[in-house]
């Protein structure tokens, strides 16, 4: 007599992953990527993964880190051929290099207010936007118990809390611009958008060098150093350009003039609006 097979049972067995049940056909699974050794029960098991799991993040952000700064365009270049799994996502990477650059900003804050002349005083490397507050617009704050000191720590906070979105809004933006220079581009606005993020990513690095350097005084106008700032990053942006972009030397310098100089309009747009904005919600 042929008797009926048990249905079978609700654990998985040792060959499927232990995450998603999926049959394992390797060291990780195919379907969610992990691994296939079973979890820790060892004090010194646990601390073996975890060294080689931080050591893995290590190494790629290493690894990330020496492309973006050494290769100008090869992270974007890698990216849109597929080569995605030895690096960190630009997203991340954009995000981290922005957290350092806000990290760095507080200890010397690029935009400020000047209690003594009422005059705002922005600088980034070459890009400088300033003004002077009229008496007119800060004569209410007395009325509010507001002193000119505490109306700086203020407005350096709110600027502060909004520059990031203004930041992440001139990456797309100079994405849009990159779109229109390469229509003819086969990853279309999203490789654009990865460019933007890689250069940004670098650009923020190198403001964290310009933030270290000894402030210049204000209304003084950029110097030898500001100069080598600059020029590195259109260098390098040309440089960014030609790998991801193809074409000749000469469209990608001209491409890079433009460009260069649209990213710095977009700087100084991200930085007057949250200074409006900030003057908007505080006065």
């Amino acid at each position: 007599m042929i008797g009926v097979a048990p249905d079978a049972p609700d654990d998985v067995s040792a060959d499927t992953c232990d995450n998603c049940a999926t049959a394992l056909l390797g060291a990780f699974c195919h379907a969610c990527g992990q691994a296939a050794e079973p979890a820790a029960t060892s004090v010194r098991a646990f601390a073996s993964q975890a060294a080689a799991d931080l050591t893995s993040l290590d190494s790629r952000l290493l690894r990330t880190l020496g492309t973006l700064l050494g290769r100008p365009g090869r992270l974007t270049r890698e990216y849109l051929d597929g080569r995605r799994v030895r690096y960190t996502q630009p997203l991340q990477l954009y995000l981290g290099a922005a957290a350092a650059f806000f990290f760095v900003n507080a200890y010397r804050p690029f935009l400020t207010f000047d209690p003594r002349e009422g005059r705002v005083v922005s600088s980034l490397n070459a890009i400088g936007v300033s003004g002077t507050v009229s008496r007119e617009s800060l004569a209410p704050l007395a009325g509010r118990g507001i002193s000119m000191e505490l109306f700086r720590e203020r407005f350096e906070a709110t600027v502060t809390g909004y520059l990031p979105a203004f930041l992440v809004a001139s990456v797309l933006l100079f994405g849009l611009v990159l779109h229109l220079f390469h229509r003819r581009a086969p990853a279309g606005y999203v490789g654009h958008v990865v460019f933007s993020l890689h250069w940004s990513a670098f650009f923020l690095l190198l403001m964290i060098v310009d933030r270290l350097l000894p402030a210049r005084p204000p209304g003084e106008l950029p110097g030898l150093m500001d100069a080598v700032i600059a020029l590195i990053a259109s260098v390098y942006l040309g440089f960014a350009l030609h790998r991801v972009y193809w074409g000749g030397w000469l469209p990608a310098v001209l491409k890079t003039v433009c460009l260069y100089l649209v990213y710095q309009v977009l700087l100084s747009i991200w930085m007057l609006s949250a200074i409006a904005l900030a003057f908007t919600v505080l006065l």
